[in-house]
């Protein structure tokens, strides 16, 4: 044997220190602790929907508007409008600057019943404004449900009197509806006036204002209100605070029409023909007009 040839057992290789078998470099497989190679493009993700979240809401919102615009529209000609009060027709009911909600479905199964208050159209009408845009129209249209802004018809709001086939006669500030006097606690403003009498037509209601001697009825300029231009039945004021309550409960029970026959004009049970024409004419020269609603009258 050569100095320089070593023993076969001397040619193996040592073991790792580790103990294990290397099957490659490890290098590959080190990296910064907690670190992903996926959070990157999750950071993005996160991001991207962040910035997302406007532009989503942005075009969303015309639909939501729009929404909006046909609830409150459904709600105010088929539900419940609110209306204010800008006159003192209605007094001590009724105050100025009132806001009070009238339910339209009342009318839709029965007919008003005396001493009841309503909101119905007058013969006069106010022009829509002019040059609005859609989104303005929608503003109106919401601020007139919750009675901020007036509605564009003339509306009034008084107390029923007289059904159809009713005689109504005023007689030194007192009403008598079939020859019936009524109780009235809510008049606190007297009225020495006489009217009538008159038979209310058929498809008509009579109303009078609670402040007799300032309000515009069916005494003067409103005549007979046919029933078709009803809007709905006053429930409750809501505002102001001080003010708010109940407007239902107020109703008159009087005898069915007596059928009279020969009685002369002024008479509790005849008809007076130049009173009913009457009725039906204008206001007298120099007569206050006052109503109530938005724009109530």
């Amino acid at each position: 044997m050569s100095d320089f040839e070593r023993p076969a057992s001397d040619e193996a290789v040592e073991p790792p220190t580790d103990g294990g078998a290397s099957n490659g470099p490890q290098d590959d497989a080190v990296g910064p602790v907690g670190a992903s190679p996926v959070e990157p493009e999750k950071r993005k993700g996160r991001e991207k929907a962040k910035g997302g979240g406007s532009g989503s809401f942005l075009r969303e919102l015309p639909v939501l508007l729009l929404i909006a615009f046909v609830l409150a529209f459904l709600l105010r000609t088929f539900v419940v409008q609110v209306f204010y009060i800008p006159s003192s027709s209605m007094e001590a009911t009724l105050q100025i600057n009132d806001r009070m909600v009238v339910e339209k479905i009342t009318n839709h199964f029965r007919e008003p019943r005396r001493g009841e208050i309503w909101v119905f159209e007058g013969d006069e009408f106010g022009a829509a404004p002019e040059g609005q845009n859609g989104a303005q129209r929608a503003v109106r249209v919401v601020g007139q449900f919750i009675g901020l802004v007036p509605a564009s018809a003339r509306d009034f709001v008084k107390r029923v009197i007289g059904l159809p086939g009713d005689e109504i006669l005023i007689d030194e500030g007192q009403v008598f509806v079939n020859g019936e006097p009524l109780d009235e606690p809510y008049v606190l403003y007297d009225d020495q006036s006489d009217f009538g009498p008159v038979t209310v037509p058929e498809d008509r209601l009579f109303f009078l204002g609670d402040n007799r001697p300032n309000s515009s009825d069916s005494r003067r300029s409103l005549g007979f209100v046919p029933t078709d231009h009803l809007v709905g039945r006053a429930a409750v004021i809501i505002w102001p605070v001080d003010n708010g309550g109940l407007l239902t409960g107020t109703t008159h029970e009087v005898p069915d029409r007596r059928e009279t026959t020969g009685e002369g004009d002024g008479a509790h049970g005849g008809v007076g023909q130049d009173a009913e024409d009457a009725a039906a004419a204008g206001p007298e020269p120099g007569a206050r007009t006052v109503a109530g609603l938005p724009p109530a009258h």
